[in-house]
């Protein structure tokens, strides 16, 4: 069993999330007491995109998603076939805890000693993005006898985040002297995850690190084959065949975070390439959801010229839309101090909050929120 403590922060105005120095129990299956729930239970409560297909064995890969339930009994566990990933769980609202999975272990305890008396809630999230690997989530085991209830209702504000590293949570829990490893990454601390919570949003994150509008992080070429546009309608990452269905979750604000992996080595990509691309993309958007408001950020790991190449797209957007549903936001890297970077020189958590601060009031402004 593995223990870690996290730093604890806060934030002026926004909501304060504490992670508790504790790690989960595993508990083999032998030892778990019956009452299966399976995963196409009416009652459970996906966040994000899962692959349905087999609606026994749900699959996913990207951070940040979620799977919520309420329940009735003393104790829940989890039956999850991950070898590699790491998750937030949250009982009863209470501080998220660590639950850490392996190769051995496909049922984990994960609440138990909980009083009889009154229904519990539990929300499991993926704090690490698709490179670290896929999930399959085949339901719950609660006490025997007892149930899941209706769930708890979500959120009407909606935001989509599409990007790369930063909004993934890459290294934001590690320090500039560490390398990556998957204990350092915690999409739920991310700068997305903070501003949706302090505007009371639900969000869905479509992130992977290196990736760009045009070209990927490192490659040897102006333009790669599968930068993030390619990548924006698949429900998993990995997966190429199975499409997400935009319908089943319509987001009211997107935010768009790319740019920083196209310029972050050379060669860059051509202006007129990167610009057309991003347009294409902020039309995409537009066509998935009509109606929708798009915030294009750029930063705090780059700057010109992909700060410049996005500020003119988006003041051609503006001057072309009629109701001037695009929008701008730059993070200077100097907003960030010396101390505000993780692994990889990412924003670690405290960078992201200062990221949060400047992000969070535009969105709330721009969207009467």
């Amino acid at each position: 069993m593995r223990i870690r403590s996290f730093l604890r922060i806060s934030m002026l105005s926004l909501p304060v999330l504490l992670f508790s120095a504790c790690s989960l129990f595993i508990t083999k299956p032998e030892a778990v007491s019956t009452g299966i729930i399976d995963a196409d239970d009416p009652y459970i409560q996906y966040t994000g995109r899962f692959d349905f297909s087999n609606p026994k064995k749900t699959v996913f890969d990207w951070a940040g998603v979620q799977i919520c339930a309420k329940f009735q009994g003393t104790s829940c566990s989890i039956r999850l076939d991950d070898k590699t990933n790491e998750y937030a769980v949250i009982v009863d609202h209470r501080a998220p805890r660590i639950l850490t999975t392996d190769s051995l272990t496909f049922v984990y305890c994960i609440a138990s000693g909980l009083s009889d008396s009154l229904p519990h809630s539990i929300m499991i999230q993926k704090r690490t993005e698709p490179l670290v690997g896929k999930g399959i989530f085949s339901g719950f085991i609660l006490d025997k006898g007892k149930q899941l209830l209706s769930p708890e209702k979500r959120p009407e504000r909606r935001i989509e985040f599409i990007g790369n590293s930063i909004t993934s949570g890459f290294g934001d829990e590690g320090d500039t002297n560490g390398h990556f490893t998957p204990q350092t990454e915690n999409a739920c601390m991310s700068y997305a995850a903070m501003t949706a919570r302090a505007l009371h949003a639900d969000y869905m994150l479509i992130s992977y690190s290196g990736r760009g509008v045009v070209r990927n992080y490192g490659d040897s070429s102006t333009t790669s084959a599968d930068p993030m546009p390619v990548l924006y309608d698949r429900i998993c990452f990995f997966d190429s065949l199975h499409k997400w269905n935009f319908k089943n979750w319509i987001p009211q604000a997107v935010v768009i975070n790319l740019g920083t992996n196209d310029f972050s080595t050379l060669p860059f990509p051509a202006k007129n390439v990167f610009q057309e691309a991003y347009t294409r993309l902020i039309d995409r958007v537009r066509l998935q959801y009509p109606g929708v408001t798009i915030f294009c950020i750029c930063g705090p790991m780059t700057a010109d010229p992909c700060l410049s190449y996005i500020r003119e797209v988006v003041e051609q957007e503006q001057k072309r839309s009629r109701d001037k549903d695009v929008f701008f936001i730059e993070i200077k890297p100097e907003a960030l101090a010396n101390t505000d970077w993780g692994c990889g020189h990412h924003p670690n958590i405290i960078g992201m909050s200062k990221m949060t601060e400047i992000i969070a009031p535009t969105i709330r402004l721009r969207m009467n929120w």
